[in-house]
């Protein structure tokens, strides 16, 4: 079978790189023993090439952004492109009153 490659998009290798950091800064054992697997299966997820010419985890993270979904630090807060719309109007129509303003810094 001859090896095809592929470039992944910059969303999937971004999100490739924050997984790859997350590993490499937490101690693998004991991420090995959570998900019932020895270190070394880890390791070969990183590393190994397929024949695509992308390791599992690039894998992965293409199929997330093919679908539309990302990989965030799980401390972030996420809210929609419309939340933050809704946010942005709110806050400019609140900031134009100077009574809104000194209740909001008291």
């Amino acid at each position: 079978m001859s090896k095809v490659s592929i470039e992944l998009p910059a969303t999937a290798s971004n999100d490739a790189s924050l997984i790859l950091r997350a590993l490499n800064a937490s101690n693998q054992s004991k991420v090995a023993e959570q998900l019932g697997v020895d270190p070394s299966t880890l390791s070969r997820l990183k590393n190994d090439k397929k024949s695509n010419d992308l390791t599992e985890v690039e894998f992965f993270t293409g199929l997330l952004s093919a679908v539309g979904l990302k990989v965030v630090n799980a401390n972030d807060v996420y809210c929609s492109p419309e939340v933050a719309e809704a946010t942005r109007v709110f806050l400019s129509n609140s900031f134009s009153s100077p009574d809104y303003m000194r209740i909001l810094f008291k």
